[in-house]
C-alpha cells in the first residue's frame, strides 16, 4: 500500500476492541446456522440414527454461497487483468518524446547564474549528447496566462494558454519533432525577442489553416507582437490521465531546470555529472533525477490498486475453491447411494463424473453473469479516469471464466472420481 504500520498501533484500544468485536460477531454468525440446524433434530429420530444422516439442510443456500464466492472471484480476476492491461499500455505508450536516459536537476544560486559554464563542461563528456534548460520538464506543470492571439480571420482574441520557457536545445534533447516551420535558432537574432512555437493542440484549438506567422501579444498594453515560427508535435505534458493541452513555447536562455540527454553508460555519466557539479559548486547539493522515473510516479496509486486486486483475487479463488471442495465432498456423500445404483445399472465412471461435475460447472457459469456485469461497469468507470486508455478486452472475460472452470472441474473431479470408483456393495449393504 506504500504505507507503514507500527506494531504499537495494533495495541490501540479502539483497534483491539474492534478486533475482539469482529471475532465475536464472526463466531456468532458462523456458529448460528449449525447450532439452529442441530437443535431442530427430533431426539427420538436422532437416537434411532435418523435425522442428522437423512437431512440435507438447505442445498440452495449452499449453492448460492459458493456461487457468490465465484462471482466475486471472477469479478476480481477480470478487474485485475484489466488493470494490468492498462498499466502495460501506460508503460508502452508513445508519449511524443523520448523520456529514457534524460537526467534533470534544479538550477539555483551559483549554478543558475553559471549555467553556460556548467553546460560547456558537461558537453565535454561524449556520453552527453545535448544539454538544455527549461522552466519545467514534462510532468512538472505549466503556468497559464491570458494572451491576445490572432485567429484565422486576422482578429486578435483573448485566450488562456499554458506557457513554457525553453532554450534552443529543448526539442532536440527530448526528441520532439518540429512538424511545421522551424526551431529556435541562433542564426535569427529576433528569435529570442519576437518568436514563439506552438504545439499541434493549439493549432487545432484555434483552427489555424496556416499557423506560421500568426501574431501573439503578451499584453494589450504592449506594442510588441510575437510571431509563430514553428509547430511542435504533440507530446504528453503530464500523465495519461489528462488530455494534451495547447502549449506555447517561449524562448528564454535563463531557466531553472536543466536536462541532459545521456547516450552512454548511465552510472559512469552520473558520476561525471556529480564530479563536475562538485568542482564548480561545492556548496550546493545536486538533486539528480531521471525523467522516466517522474512519469512512473504518476501511476503509483494505480499500481497499488492493481496489486491489491491481484492479492484479493488470489485469496478469493482459494476461499471459493475450499468452499467448492467442501460442497463437492458433501454432495458426493449425499448422493453415494444414487451413484451406486446408477453404477449397478450400468453407468460408466466417466458418465458418473460428468453427472456430478456439470452441476458445479452450471454454478460457475450462472455466477459469471453478474460478475461480467460488475466487471464491465468497474472497468468502464476506472478507465474513464484516463484520457488515454485501452479498450475493454472481452477476451479476458472468457479467459477468466475458463480458469475458474478448470479450477472447478479439477476440484470437484477428485471427489466425483472417488465416488464413481467406490464399491456399490459398501453403500448399498444396508438397503
Amino acid at each position: 500500500l506504500g504505507t507503514s504500520l507500527e506494531l504499537n498501533q495494533l495495541l490501540d484500544v479502539k483497534i483491539m476492541l474492534g478486533s475482539i468485536l469482529i471475532l465475536i460477531l464472526t463466531g456468532i454468525l458462523s456458529g448460528s446456522y449449525p447450532a439452529f440446524y442441530l437443535s431442530a433434530f427430533t431426539p427420538s429420530k436422532a437416537l434411532r440414527g435418523a435425522g442428522a444422516s437423512t437431512r440435507s439442510g438447505n442445498p440452495g443456500l449452499r449453492r448460492t454461497l459458493v456461487g457468490l464466492q465465484f462471482t466475486i472471484s471472477i469479478f476480481m480476476l477480470i478487474s485485475t487483468f484489466i488493470i494490468y492491461d492498462q498499466m502495460q499500455y501506460l508503460r508502452s505508450k508513445d508519449l511524443g518524446f523520448d523520456k529514457e536516459q534524460v537526467a534533470t536537476f534544479q538550477l539555483r544560486g551559483a549554478s543558475f547564474q553559471s549555467w553556460n559554464v556548467l553546460k560547456s563542461s558537461l558537453l565535454q563528456n561524449p556520453n552527453i549528447s545535448t544539454a538544455s534548460s527549461t522552466s519545467s520538464v514534462p510532468g512538472g506543470g505549466y503556468p497559464n496566462r491570458m494572451l491576445d492571439i490572432e485567429n484565422n480571420e486576422g482578429v486578435m482574441q483573448e485566450l488562456g494558454l499554458n506557457m513554457l520557457s525553453i532554450d534552443f536545445e529543448y526539442f532536440p534533447t527530448l526528441g520532439i519533432d518540429i512538424v511545421q516551420g522551424r526551431n529556435f535558432s541562433n542564426q535569427f537574432s529576433t528569435d529570442t525577442s519576437h518568436a514563439v512555437i506552438v504545439n499541434e493542440a493549439m493549432v487545432h484549438r484555434l483552427g489555424w489553416s496556416d499557423p506560421i506567422g500568426k501574431r501573439i501579444q503578451y499584453s494589450r498594453d504592449s506594442t510588441v507582437f510575437h510571431r509563430v515560427i514553428g509547430v511542435a508535435k504533440n507530446f504528453h505534458q503530464s500523465s495519461l490521465h489528462d488530455p494534451i493541452e495547447p502549449l506555447l513555447f517561449v524562448p528564454d536562455l535563463s531557466n531553472r531546470r536543466a536536462m541532459l540527454r545521456v547516450n552512454g553508460d548511465y552510472q559512469e555519466t552520473v558520476a561525471f555529472v556529480e564530479k563536475t557539479w562538485e568542482e564548480l559548486f561545492p556548496n550546493l547539493p545536486l538533486e539528480l533525477q531521471f525523467l522516466d522515473q517522474n512519469f512512473v510516479e504518476f501511476y503509483v496509486q494505480d499500481q497499488i490498486r492493481g496489486n491489491l486486486f491481484l492479492g484479493f483475487s488470489i485469496m478469493m479463488i482459494v476461499i471459493a475453491a475450499l468452499g467448492l471442495l467442501g460442497l463437492a465432498s458433501f454432495t458426493a456423500e449425499q448422493r453415494s447411494k444414487e451413484i451406486s445404483i446408477r453404477k449397478v445399472l450400468g453407468a460408466s465412471v466417466q458418465g458418473l463424473i460428468s453427472l456430478m461435475v456439470k452441476e458445479f460447472v452450471y454454478l460457475v457459469l450462472i455466477g459469471a453473469i453478474p460478475a461480467f456485469v460488475c466487471a464491465y461497469l468497474f472497468a468502464k468507470k476506472w478507465l474513464a479516469e484516463f484520457e488515454y486508455h485501452v479498450a475493454i478486452n472481452f477476451v479476458l472475460f472468457a479467459i477468466v471464466t475458463l480458469i475458474i472452470l478448470i479450477i472447478t472441474v479439477s476440484t470437484t473431479g477428485i471427489h466425483a472420481l472417488r465416488a464413481a470408483q467406490a464399491n456399490p456393495s459398501e453403500n448399498l449393504k444396508n438397503e
